[in-house]
């Protein structure tokens, strides 16, 4: 049953907020398996996350994008604590919303987030060397056809339906099948705790199209009712 959200605090963020996640958060939303059998991956619009640092430590090849990039690492860590006391204030605002036994309380979600930061900002300037940390947007993005195997779009999509709409989730979606072979999706849901109004119809182009396209339940729930991701797979 969808939740009824009228007359309850809402979830509201300063627009599209710097909050990064670690490697095993990743694996759980997005039902990965050995970091080894991941790449070569897309982590899309991953700012602050450190699963590109934490998958380079353990021989994974993972390519994070992000607009954030043009920044330094200095700078991407203030854009970061710019939001910890709007993110904190809307967590409590609407915990109701929130199912919190994977992380506990408000303050380890607050201290996972710290981690990912420190994790990335240690990686980041090297990775930035290598090209493992490149500045990029949906929906156009600087690479070849078929670069990678697996492109990843965490917490953006859908997640910010009033922000960005239908023709920017499908034009993002198909570059990203133009790119990777498959592409996950999570979470489905939007701000408000709803089913997005832009996934039905994304499938069905994107099927019409003949691509896959599927929803797939993962072991993971902190958003509550966010307990699927998208998979498509290039046709």
């Amino acid at each position: 049953m969808t939740p009824d959200t009228r007359d309850k605090p809402a979830f509201e963020l300063p627009g599209i907020v710097p909050w990064g996640r670690r490697l095993g958060e990743y694996s759980a939303f997005f039902a990965l398996g050995d970091p080894m059998d991941f790449g070569p991956v897309l982590d899309i619009g991953a700012g602050p996350s450190s699963f590109a640092a934490e998958a380079h430590a353990l021989g994974a090849p993972v390519v994070a994008a992000d607009p954030l990039y043009r920044l330094s690492a200095g700078e991407i860590a203030h854009r970061f604590d710019e939001t910890v006391d709007a993110m904190r204030a809307a967590m409590r605002r609407a915990a109701y919303r929130f199912n919190w036994a994977h992380y506990g309380s408000e303050e380890n979600v607050l201290r996972l987030r710290r981690e990912a930061l420190a994790l990335f900002t240690a990686d980041y300037e090297a990775g930035r060397r290598e090209g493992r940390y490149v500045e990029a947007a949906l929906p156009v993005l600087p690479f070849a056809d078929g670069t990678y195997r697996l492109a990843l779009v965490s917490h953006l999509l859908f997640l910010y339906g009033d922000r960005l709409d239908f023709r920017f989730h499908l034009t993002s979606l198909r570059e990203l099948l133009r790119v990777a072979e498959e592409v996950r999706v999570f979470p489905l849901l939007n701000l408000d705790g709803l089913p997005s109004s832009h996934l039905p119809g994304v499938m069905t182009a994107l099927r019409a199209e003949g691509h896959g396209a599927e929803l797939v339940e993962v072991p993971f729930e902190f958003q509550r009712g966010a307990t699927r991701m998208l998979r498509l797979r290039r046709g």
